[in-house]
C-alpha cells in the first residue's frame, strides 16, 4: 500500500513538474498582456515628451519577445496539443509576424527609414492590441464562468466596462477643462448602456480621444461585453468547458450549444457590416457639409452609425440633431432612423429571416436547375417571435408616426411642408423606441405627446437588441394575455401557437418590477432633485430605465445624488431586472407534489 501511494506521489509530482513550465507561461503571458494593454492606456490618455513615447515603443517591442517566447517555450513543451488548438492557423501568423516584427526592428535599430518606422509601429500596436485582448478574454471568461451565475456574469461584465470607462474618460488626454468624476461615471453609464443621457457636452467637454473611448463603449455595450470576449476564447483556445457553453447558451439564449460559436459571429459580423454600410450612407448625407461646420466627416459618420444601430443616441453635436448643420438634411435622419430600426429589431430577428432568405434562394436553385431536391416545405421557419416583433414594431411605428403627426402639427411642426412634417414625425416615432436622438426641442412638445413619447419609450425595442424598454415581445404577451381573460380563454394564443405559462408569468413580472423600478427612482430623484417636475422626473427615469436618452432639460441639472440613481437605472434598464433577480436569488427545485387549486378574489 505504502509503496503504491508513493509510485501515485511521484507520477503526481512528475506531472506537475511537467506541467509547471506551461503555466509558468502563461502566467508570464497574461501579466505581460495587462502591462501591454496598461501601457498603451497611458500612452493613449496622458502627455509626454518625444522621448517618453519612444522608451514606450521600446518596452513594446520587449513585450512582442516574451510573447515570442513564451509561444516558442509552448509550441516546444506541447508540438502535437499545439496543432489541435482552435485557431492554429491564427496562432501561426501571430507567430511569423511576431519573428518578422522582432527581426525588422532590430535592423531599424541601425538605420533610421521613416516608411519602415511608421509600418513597424503600426505593426507592433496591431499585435499588442490582438494578443493582449485574446490573452485577457480568455482569462476573463474562465474566471467569471467558473464562479458567477450567467445572470450574474452578464451584469458584473457591465459594470466591469462602466467602471473602466469612466477611468478612461478621466484621463488627461481625453477630455478638456475639469471633469468631475460622478460626470465621468454618468457618461460611461450612459454609453455602456446604450441610453444617451449626458450630463456634459460631448463636443466641447470631450476630445477625439474622448469622443473615441465614448463610441467604444457605446460598441461594446451594444453588442455585449460577454459576446466579444467569449467570441474571442472559443475562437483561439480549446479550454472550453461544458459549463461554459452552457452559460454563453444562456447568455445567448440559444436552444443548442451547436449553435453557440455561431451565433457569436453572425452578431459581430451582421454588427459590423451594417455599421460600415451605414457610416458610408451617412457620410454620403453630409459630403456637401462646410469642413468647418463637420471637420472630420469620416469620424462624424462612423460616430453616428454606431451609436443609431447601438440605439444610443449620442451625437457629436451640441444640439444632436437639432443642430442646424443636420437638422434639414432629412436622407441623413432617415438613415439614421434605419439604423435604429434595424438595431432595435434584435439579431434573432434578423438571423430567423437570413434562415428563410436561405431556405428561399435553395429552393429557387433546385427549381432553376431542374433538380428534384427540395428543401422541406412543412417547417415553420419564421419563429412565433419574429412575427410579434415584426407586427408590433410596424404598428408602432405607424402609430406613433400618425399620433405625432396630428399632436405636433399646429406646434413644433408648423413651419415645415408637408412632406418635412411626415419625415420629422417618422423620426420622432423612431428615435422613442430607445435611440434617443432628437430632431426637436422635447421641452416645446405638448403634453399629449409628452405621453405618447413616454408609452414608446416604456415599451422600447425588441429581445436580444441592443435597445432597451419592457419590449416588444412582453407587451404583446400582456395584450394578448388580457384578451384571454376578457374572453374567458384559459390559454394565451399567438401566432397559431399556445405560449407556456412561464412565458406569460414572466411578462406580467417584467411589467410590474418595470413600474416598480419607476416609481421608486421618481419619488428618490423628487426627494434628492425637488427643483424638477413630477413630469421632468417621470420623463428622465422612464428615458434611463428603458435606456432612451430624451430629456425634458432636467439632465444637466442634476445633483451628484440624483445621477448616481439615474446611473443605477440605466445600469438596472440595460441588464434587466429580471436577470438580476435570476442571478441573486437561488433557483428552486422542481417540486415533486402539488397543492390543491383555490382562487383568490382579485
Amino acid at each position: 500500500m505504502r509503496l503504491q501511494e508513493l509510485i501515485f506521489r511521484f507520477r503526481s509530482g512528475f506531472r506537475f513538474i511537467r506541467m509547471l513550465p506551461q503555466r509558468l507561461t502563461a502566467v508570464i503571458s497574461l501579466l505581460t498582456s495587462i502591462a501591454a494593454l496598461c501601457l498603451l492606456v497611458y500612452e493613449f490618455g496622458f502627455r509626454f515628451t518625444p522621448e517618453t513615447r519612444q522608451q514606450i515603443f521600446v518596452a513594446y517591442q520587449v513585450f512582442l519577445q516574451i510573447f515570442l517566447y513564451t509561444a516558442a517555450i509552448r509550441i516546444l513543451l506541447n508540438p502535437k496539443g499545439f496543432r489541435h488548438e482552435k485557431g492554429f492557423w491564427i496562432e501561426v501568423v501571430v507567430i511569423f509576424t511576431l519573428i518578422g516584427s522582432v527581426i525588422i526592428s532590430g535592423i531599424l535599430e541601425e538605420k533610421n527609414i521613416p516608411v519602415l518606422n511608421k509600418i513597424n509601429h503600426i505593426v507592433s500596436y496591431i499585435l499588442l492590441i490582438f494578443i493582449s485582448t485574446v490573452q485577457v478574454s480568455k482569462e476573463i471568461v474562465a474566471t467569471l464562468q467558473r464562479h458567477l451565475k450567467p445572470e450574474l456574469m452578464f451584469a458584473y461584465s457591465f459594470l466591469f466596462i462602466i467602471l473602466l470607462g469612466a477611468f478612461l474618460l478621466m484621463l488627461p488626454r481625453a477630455h478638456r477643462g475639469d471633469l468631475e468624476f460622478t460626470d465621468a461615471l454618468f457618461t460611461s453609464a450612459s454609453a455602456v448602456c446604450v441610453t444617451g443621457l449626458t450630463t456634459i457636452d460631448i463636443s466641447s467637454s470631450l476630445t477625439v480621444t474622448g469622443q473615441i473611448i465614448l463610441i467604444s463603449l457605446i460598441q461594446i455595450g451594444g453588442i455585449g461585453v460577454m459576446t466579444f470576449t467569449s467570441f474571442i476564447a472559443i475562437s483561439f483556445f480549446s479550454q472550453t468547458s461544458f459549463q461554459d457553453q452552457m452559460a454563453l447558451k444562456s447568455i445567448l439564449n440559444e436552444e443548442s450549444m451547436n449553435n453557440i460559436f455561431k451565433t457569436l459571429f453572425y452578431t459581430l459580423f451582421t454588427t459590423l457590416f451594417i455599421e460600415a454600410a451605414g457610416a458610408y450612407l451617412l457620410w454620403t448625407q453630409i459630403r456637401g457639409v462646410l469642413d468647418n461646420l463637420i471637420p472630420n466627416k469620416f469620424f462624424f459618420s462612423l460616430f453616428h452609425s454606431i451609436s443609431a444601430f447601438c440605439n444610443a443616441g449620442f451625437s457629436t453635436l451640441s444640439e444632436n440633431l437639432c443642430s442646424p448643420v443636420v437638422k434639414n438634411l432629412y436622407g441623413f435622419q432617415s438613415w439614421i432612423a434605419i439604423l435604429i430600426i434595424l438595431g432595435g429589431i434584435g439579431f434573432p430577428i434578423v438571423f430567423n429571416y437570413g434562415r428563410l432568405l436561405n431556405h428561399k434562394i435553395r429552393n429557387l436553385f433546385y427549381r432553376l436547375t431542374g433538380s428534384s431536391r427540395r428543401m422541406p416545405s412543412h417547417v415553420r421557419i419564421v419563429s412565433t417571435t419574429t412575427r410579434i416583433v415584426i407586427a408590433f414594431t410596424l404598428i408602432l411605428l405607424i402609430a406613433g408616426t400618425i399620433l405625432f403627426l396630428l399632436f405636433e402639427y399646429n406646434n413644433t411642426l408648423k413651419d415645415l411642408s408637408s412632406g418635412e412634417k411626415l419625415a420629422t414625425s417618422f423620426f420622432a416615432a423612431v428615435t422613442p423606441r430607445t435611440a434617443g436622438f432628437n430632431n426637436l426641442p422635447t421641452v416645446s412638445f405638448l403634453p399629449q405627446t409628452i405621453f405618447l413619447t413616454l408609452i414608446l419609450m416604456w415599451i422600447g425595442a425588441s429581445p436580444m437588441s441592443t435597445g432597451g424598454g419592457i419590449k416588444t415581445t412582453t407587451f404583446a404577451v400582456a395584450l394578448k394575455s388580457i384578451y384571454s381573460v376578457v374572453r374567458g380563454k384559459k390559454q394565451v394564443e399567438i401566432a397559431n401557437r399556445q405560449l407556456t405559462p412561464e412565458t406569460v408569468n414572466r411578462a406580467g413580472a417584467i411589467i410590474f418590477l418595470s413600474i416598480l423600478w419607476t416609481g421608486l427612482a421618481t419619488v428618490l430623484i423628487s426627494i434628492t432633485d425637488p427643483h424638477g417636475t413630477v413630469t421632468q422626473i417621470l420623463f428622465e427615469v422612464t428615458s434611463a430605465l428603458s435606456t432612451v436618452g430624451l430629456t425634458l432639460d432636467f439632465t444637466h441639472s442634476l445633483s451628484d445624488a440624483g445621477k448616481i440613481i439615474i446611473s443605477i437605472t440605466m445600469f438596472v434598464g440595460r441588464v434587466g431586472l429580471i436577470t438580476l433577480l435570476l442571478g441573486i436569488f437561488h433557483q428552486q427545485p422542481a417540486k415533486t407534489y402539488t397543492y390543491a387549486n383555490d382562487t383568490v378574489i382579485l
